[in-house]
């Protein structure tokens, strides 16, 4: 049975509004690809923006290069699991996710370890999940294997 696009965009809505629900100190939670755009995800209701847009895809594509820099010693050290960033007013969390890479941003006030620790727990049980279902998942987001 093949998923149609509503269907399909539903599955990348509860993805994000899953980690959302893991702490509401959570601000954003995006998907961001290799040319540093958001493909899924974006900030929460009512959260505004600290950065203007320019600043974003500047963040997004540091963090793309540290990922990179990171996983090139992935021989050495084992694979990244996270790339934590600690603000005064915000935390960045950056997570490897197929292809691209899962940027969330949160209050600097938050259970930092329930959020990290948690995410870690829902990638690991969607990429479970996926793995099953590769072939639905594919279809939507044409991310590459490995």
């Amino acid at each position: 049975m093949s998923e149609t696009k509503e269907q399909r965009k539903k599955i990348k809505e509860n993805f994000c509004n899953s980690i959302f629900n893991i702490d509401e100190k959570i601000r954003f939670v995006g998907i961001v690809n290799k040319d540093s755009e958001v493909i899924d995800g974006g900030f929460k209701k009512g959260i505004e923006p600290l950065l203007n847009v320019k600043e974003e895809q500047d963040m997004y594509l540091q963090s793309l290069s540290n990922m990179s820099f990171f996983q090139s010693f992935s021989k050495k050290f084992g694979p990244v699991d996270y790339i934590l960033t600690k603000q005064k007013k915000i935390t960045m969390m950056t997570f490897p996710y197929k292809s691209n890479i899962l940027c969330l941003s949160v209050s600097s006030i938050a259970d930092i370890d329930k959020v990290r620790d948690e995410t870690l727990k829902f990638l690991s049980k969607y990429n479970k999940k996926w793995s099953v279902h590769s072939t639905i998942i594919h279809d939507w987001t044409n991310w590459q294997y490995a």
